[in-house]
Order: structure tokens, then C-alpha cells, then sequence
């Protein structure tokens, strides 16, 4: 599984993430979490560092808390949506790996 997708892949659009909100995004060889802010989009890989588990529900959804921390549904971990920095939980001092992203008219773009 490649841990980032390949550059110019189509993750999403804008119109299909709540606001504020997160949801996971597949594509071939690996998946990521998108997390939308307002026009502000943040990508990271959709792996739990302390869990190894995806941080989504199976549906998709992420779990957000105030729109500013993202919450590991198995094991309550919560990493900041910006900087990916564990925040509370077991995964203490670990960190989410970044996926770069770019807002291309309404598509998500990995970078």
C-alpha cells in the first residue's frame, strides 16, 4: 500500500466534504482523510499510529471534535487537524503522516 497518492489524483471535491467535517478517500494502493475547514482542505494518510486501524467509521465519516482535532474512533486518540500532532490519548508523541493537497476549482488534488 503506497502511503501517499500519486501527484494530480482526484481525492474529492470541495461540495462532498461537510463543513466542517472529515471523511476518508480511497484510491488505488491506499486511502487518506480529508478534513475540510471552510475552503481550508488538510489531507493525511487514514492510519491510526498508535492503533495501526483506519481513522474512519466504516462509512467514511471521521470523527471531528470542536473542528479542531480528529479522534480515532478505536482507540480515542485526537491529533490536530493541522499539524497532524497527537493531542491526547495513546498515541502521545506520535503524529499523522501529511498528505499534501491542492484545491484545484471543486477537486481535492494530492500534490
Amino acid at each position: 500500500m503506497r502511503p501517499k497518492p500519486p501527484p494530480g489524483t482526484v481525492l474529492a471535491r470541495l461540495d462532498d466534504l461537510p463543513d466542517p467535517g472529515a471523511r476518508a478517500s480511497g484510491w488505488e494502493g491506499g486511502a487518506v482523510v480529508l478534513i475540510r475547514r471552510g475552503a481550508i482542505v488538510t489531507a493525511f494518510t487514514n492510519l491510526c499510529p498508535h492503533a495501526g486501524l483506519p481513522l474512519c467509521l466504516p462509512d467514511g465519516r471521521g470523527l471531528l471534535h470542536k473542528g479542531e482535532t480528529l479522534v480515532c474512533p478505536v482507540h480515542g486518540a485526537s491529533f490536530d487537524v493541522t499539524s497532524g500532532d497527537c493531542t491526547g490519548g495513546p498515541a502521545a508523541g506520535d503524529h499523522l503522516i501529511a498528505v499534501p493537497v491542492e484545491l484545484v476549482g471543486s477537486e481535492i488534488r494530492a500534490l
